[in-house]
């Protein structure tokens, strides 16, 4: 391992301490007392927060910092990064402080001059797809923090337009589609709900309430959605078909290859007919066959109300 390589395996073994000394990087990485003093003063001129106390075995302290330790990057790092950092641009809320255009702006003054520039050839070659969410949300940072911190919340939310009081504890936060969902598990009816994010219109703690650890919270999440009387369903599509499940399906929904076609399946609940019925529709004409009639018949009937609407629109 040569000087530059342990140092940045160094930087990530002092970060997880809160005091080390010089016989543990001694013994960690087979150098001398000297080599590791001369080790411990490069990492300090690189940024790490390190303070010295004075003693026979060379104690140091980490410093308490938000400021994460440098790490040492390879080019093509430094690129994945970058262009992954791009794709929150179509985010309106982040669950962080900072906007997009600051990051960059941090990020580009570190890069090489080399880096910089093929970054910037490569950001007009380079097309990457961003899903726009419209709604904002200022509760997206509250939120995951009080899933870190197991908080129980009072929450105001607005459903069918209607404003309606829940409490209970969020478990976790997901982006799809263009909008932050969170899953939530209400106290007083002992279930998890979806939460639309943008829905949310105030946040209070409660205080006086004994909350729940999350690993068990999580635990809920495999089977809460599955109702007794769900209704198992099946479809068969061709190729495009299996290009539009890639795009946008859901964690009921599998698909499996079968010969030259792709069979789609799943369940939904007993009030979930509207939802699978139009989800369904997206497929058209690359539907080789449906199963149960019952869902067949349901999709043909709202076929004939769609082309009523049609006949009927100038």
């Amino acid at each position: 391992m040569n000087k530059s390589e342990r140092l940045n395996d160094m930087l990530q073994f002092i970060n997880n301490k809160k005091t080390f000394n010089l016989k543990d990087l001694m013994e960690k990485y087979n150098i001398s007392r000297s080599t590791a003093i001369r080790d411990v003063q490069s990492l300090e001129l690189l940024g790490m927060p390190i303070y010295a106390e004075q003693g026979r075995n060379g104690k140091y302290l980490v410093l308490e910092n938000r400021i994460l330790s440098p790490i040492i990057f390879t080019v093509d790092e430094m690129f994945a990064m970058y262009f992954s950092m791009l794709t929150l641009e179509g985010y309106k809320a982040k669950p962080f402080e900072y906007e997009i255009n600051n990051l960059e702006e941090k990020f580009k003054k570190v890069l090489p001059i080399q880096v910089k520039e093929n970054i910037e050839k490569m950001k007009g070659l380079i097309s990457l797809e961003i899903t726009n969410h419209s709604n904002y949300n200022p509760y997206i940072q509250d939120l995951i923090q009080g899933i870190i911190d197991e908080n129980i919340y009072q929450v105001s939310y607005e459903k069918n337009k209607e404003k309606i009081q829940l409490t209970g504890q969020f478990i976790k936060i997901n982006s799809k589609l263009g909008q932050w969902y969170a899953k939530f598990y209400n106290i007083d009816k002992q279930k998890v709900q979806t939460l639309r994010c943008d829905k949310i219109l105030s946040l209070e703690m409660v205080k006086d309430r004994t909350s729940m650890r999350l690993k068990y919270l999580l635990s809920l999440l495999g089977t809460y959605h599955k109702q007794e009387n769900a209704i198992h369903f099946s479809i068969v599509v061709n190729d495009k078909g299996k290009d539009l499940y890639d795009k946008e399906h859901y964690p009921s929904m599998s698909i499996l290859k079968e010969d030259e076609h792709y069979v789609i399946s799943g369940y939904y609940n007993m009030n979930e007919e509207d939802f699978i019925s139009d989800y369904i529709l997206r497929f058209g004409q690359n539907i080789i066959s449906i199963s149960p009639h019952s869902l067949k018949t349901l999709i043909q009937s709202k076929l004939k109300i769609i082309s009523l609407h049609i006949n009927n629109i100038n």
